[in-house]
């Protein structure tokens, strides 16, 4: 004797029903994900793009400043062995150039951390326990190795701007790893 298999008389059944909603609660959550990742991907990279203009203009101050045009902001002019001599020569500071650059009159005013809107636009270091720093500028002193690459270290507040130094920018991306965008020298 063989049994007959017949077809349910209500059509889908619940475990078929709940099988659906739980795919369509997947490709919901796929998609959402997708658009996120694609919107903050979009984020970093009009940070790089920011971080590209900074480029630009630190080369404009060395050039600016080699051939003795004036310089907005003068906190940022790096100082000179040809002025050491003179007297009452002010040695300039990373913390007044980089306040003076994104202040309200400086060049960068209207650059914000675009990942986190609340948070500075530079910060001194990329660090997940400093969850500001994402999306932030980080510059760094570059010191030269004669045994191999550069060493390279945050740029302390109390840093002198000296002609001749190596400094590289990146980005802290989302996952607190650093985005190389370039390095200039003052």
């Amino acid at each position: 004797m063989s049994k007959k298999i017949q077809p349910s008389k209500l059509g889908i059944k619940l475990p078929d029903f709940l099988f659906i909603c739980l795919v369509l609660a997947n490709l919901a959550l796929v998609g959402h994900l997708g658009l996120s990742d694609y919107q903050r991907g979009r984020l970093v990279a009009d940070s790089q793009q920011n971080g590209e203009q900074i480029l630009v203009w630190f080369e404009n101050l060395a050039l600016k400043h080699q051939d003795g045009s004036s310089i907005s902001p003068q906190s940022c002019i790096p100082f000179s062995e040809e002025v050491h001599g003179q007297t009452g020569a002010k040695i300039n500071t990373w913390k007044s150039c980089v306040e003076d650059l994104y202040g309200s009159n400086g060049p960068f005013h209207q650059y914000t951390n675009l990942l986190i809107p609340s948070a500075p636009a530079y910060a001194a270091k990329c660090d997940k326990h400093e969850l500001d720093s994402s999306g932030a500028f980080i510059f760094e002193k570059l010191t030269a190795n004669p045994a191999g690459p550069p060493s390279a270290g945050p740029m302390e507040s109390g840093e002198k701007l000296l002609e001749g130094i190596n400094i590289r920018l990146s980005l802290c991306d989302t996952g607190y790893y650093l985005i190389k965008i370039g390095e200039f020298k003052l």
